[in-house]
């Protein structure tokens, strides 16, 4: 049985909504159930990574952006989010090479921007944290 196209983005808006509103729990049923619902189950992962991240469970988030990748190396989406993930670790340098992954897989916008914007704000950061050693230490 094929779910039209729409029906799918209407389920994943709905659950996009419940993880918006912090109700993790409906959101992740929805998800879930889309996976099921998809013979690939890429989208559907991806949006259970977003909600475990919400839920500060960055271990679970971590292993459902590796399937989505084990599955297709070129999702641009993917690698962004964990970049996202090793920068709320505090693990620059992970982040910006997945965010390198990323830019040389060339994505269309608005992913694009997305990763160009992830990107300037690791290396912004990186200087910050450079700068501020360097004034420790000529204190």
């Amino acid at each position: 049985m094929k779910i039209p196209t729409k029906e799918i983005a209407l389920m994943m808006e709905v659950g996009h909504l419940c993880r918006y509103a912090r109700r993790f729990r409906e959101a992740r049923d929805i998800f879930q159930g889309v996976g099921t619902l998809l013979r690939v189950r890429d989208t559907a992962d991806l949006a259970l990574a977003a909600v475990a991240f919400d839920e500060q469970k960055f271990d679970e988030a971590e292993t459902l952006c590796r399937r989505v990748l084990n599955n297709d190396r070129r999702n641009v989406s993917a690698y962004a989010q964990l970049a996202e993930l090793h920068i709320s670790r505090n693990e620059m340098a992970d982040a910006l090479n997945l965010l390198k992954v990323a830019h040389d897989l060339r994505p269309a916008e608005p992913v694009a921007s997305f990763v160009n914007a992830l990107q300037r704000f690791t290396e912004l950061r990186l200087k910050l944290e450079q700068v501020a050693k360097q004034r420790a230490a000529t204190r």
